[in-house]
């Protein structure tokens, strides 16, 4: 959805069409979901917590021409919503992911990418896969839901150096299981644009 399509969207929202409500809850409603299912580990508390997010955006919805971003505002409700739920488990964000319910979308083949064998991309999947529980949630959020390091910060009120850190120990990880040098600046930097721009 272009942009302008988006704004087009909210204006109805803000309107109280709710066809406006069902059509970012197709949107967004997967991405939201694979987001809440590593904090919360349930897929049960991650549906109840990504409708909610939708319900408290239906009963905001006069205050939304104040938001900027509309995809980070869902992600912050979301991660609020979250941290509700495990305040009453008495558990934290960050430090509890897991990799039960994090998973991310494989590197395939693409027309950019013929120079790249399906056994490099293989190796590639297997280095992800194996990567920990919050290098793992901060590429899905870069890599798959296309937020920048900033959006990705501020849903997981983090720092954004905390997100470099975090993209640079997934580089460090990815490129030790490929027998990739990172010693050349050009070879560090080929790599992170590969893996989250492919």
């Amino acid at each position: 959805m272009t942009q302008d399509s988006l704004k087009l969207v909210i204006a109805r929202l803000i309107q109280s069409d709710k066809q406006a409500l069902e059509k970012l809850v197709d949107l967004y409603y997967n991405r939201l979901m694979g987001f809440a299912m590593p904090v919360v580990k349930s897929h049960d508390v991650a549906e109840e917590v990504v409708m909610d997010a939708f319900m408290k955006l239906w009963d905001q919805r006069a205050t939304l021409a104040d938001v900027r971003n509309l995809e980070t505002y869902l992600y912050v409700m979301v991660r609020n919503l979250s941290l509700n739920y495990l305040r009453k488990k008495k558990e934290s964000l960050f430090e509890l992911l897991d990799d039960e319910h994090l998973t991310l979308a494989r590197y395939d083949q693409t027309p950019e990418g013929t120079l790249i064998t399906s056994e490099m991309l293989e190796q590639v999947n297997q280095a992800v896969e194996a990567l920990p529980p919050k290098c793992k949630l901060i590429f899905k959020l870069l890599r798959e839901d296309g937020v920048s390091r900033k959006e990705a910060a501020e849903i997981l009120n983090i720092s954004v150096k905390t997100i470099d850190n975090q993209i640079a120990i997934a580089v460090e990880r990815i490129a030790k299981a490929l027998h990739i040098d990172l010693s050349s600046k050009k070879n560090r930097s080929g790599l992170q644009f590969f893996l989250l721009m492919m």
